[in-house]
């Protein structure tokens, strides 16, 4: 039996996940208000937008990160995240084809990566970690991947 995944995010994760709760409740407010226009429908739209807006932006975003988590171990990358469903995934080092990185706009501006893992059925993400540690956790896995015993 394999210890549960300890390693976290960068906190700078929140962030970059608070700031699509902006995006997607700031959207679906300003919905809210042009259909609350309409005045057949009235203003619980609106009520409804604000209050996701309120309760999501700062709750997600804690949450999230409290709940991801990995580690490298002996047997391979070990995954488990999720807000309500919680969702852990090994990947075994013989299943691992390539691994690499990725930056989005916003990761660039706070200094995170991403670590994606290929394998034959799929790719598994590492995401939001500090450009570092990403860099340093790519070279490990394509080490640890290459040098199996069984291969």
């Amino acid at each position: 039996m394999i210890a549960a995944p300890t390693r976290t995010l960068a906190p700078q994760a929140r962030l970059v996940w608070g700031a699509g709760q902006v995006g997607l409740w700031g959207a679906l407010t300003v919905a809210a208000v042009m259909v609350a226009q309409l005045d057949e429908v009235g203003w619980w739209p609106v009520l409804v937008a604000v209050a996701g807006l309120v309760v999501c932006v700062p709750l997600v975003p804690i949450v999230r990160w409290r709940r991801w988590r990995w580690d490298v171990q002996e047997p391979g990358i070990d995954i488990r995240h999720g807000l309500f469903s919680v969702r852990q995934t090994l990947v075994p080092w013989v299943r691992v084809q390539h691994v690499e990185t990725r930056k989005g706009v916003l990761e660039q501006a706070l200094d995170l990566a991403t670590v994606v893992v290929h394998t034959a059925a799929g790719s598994h993400t590492i995401p939001l970690l500090a450009e570092k540690d990403a860099e340093e956790l790519r070279d490990r896995i394509a080490e640890l991947a290459r040098t199996d015993p069984d291969a």
